[in-house]
C-alpha cells in the first residue's frame, strides 16, 4: 500500500502537470506522420505566398496597362490638336504648302502609330459593381 506522502505527491504532480507521476519516466512514441505534416504545412504556406505574390503582380500589371493606355489617349489628343492647329495655319496662310505637307505627313504618321498601339493594347476591363 502506498504511503500517504506518495499519494499526495502523485496528486500534486497530476494536478500541476496533467500527467500521472508514474508516466514521468515513459518515453514518447514518435509520430510517423510528423514529417508529412511539416511537409504539407510548408507546401500550403508556399502556395499561399505564391497566391499573394500573383495577385499583387496582376494588380500592378493592370495598373501599368491603364497608365499606358491613358498616356496613349493623351498623346492622341495632343496630335489631333496639333493637326487642327496646322489646318488653321494653312487656312489663314501662315504656312506654305510644302511645309504644311511635311508637317501633316509627320503628324498623320504619329497618329497612326498611336492608334495602332491603342488597338494592340488590351481593352480596359470594366470595373465590378
Amino acid at each position: 500500500m502506498p504511503r500517504s506522502g506518495s499519494i499526495a505527491r502523485s496528486a500534486a504532480v497530476l494536478l500541476l502537470t496533467g500527467a500521472p507521476a508514474a508516466a514521468q519516466g515513459v518515453q514518447e512514441i514518435p509520430n510517423p506522420m510528423a514529417a508529412h505534416t511539416v511537409f504539407i504545412v510548408a507546401i500550403a504556406g508556399a502556395f499561399l505566398a505564391w497566391a499573394v505574390s500573383f495577385s499583387i503582380h496582376t494588380a500592378r500589371e493592370r495598373s501599368d496597362g491603364r497608365r499606358e493606355r491613358q498616356r496613349l489617349l493623351d498623346e492622341r489628343e495632343r496630335i489631333l490638336d496639333r493637326i487642327a492647329d496646322l489646318e488653321d495655319e494653312r487656312e489663314s496662310g501662315r504656312i506654305d504648302a510644302a511645309r504644311y505637307k511635311l508637317r501633316a505627313r509627320r503628324l498623320r504618321g504619329d497618329l497612326a502609330r498611336v492608334v495602332e498601339a491603342l488597338r494592340s493594347a488590351p481593352p480596359p476591363k470594366k470595373k465590378r459593381t
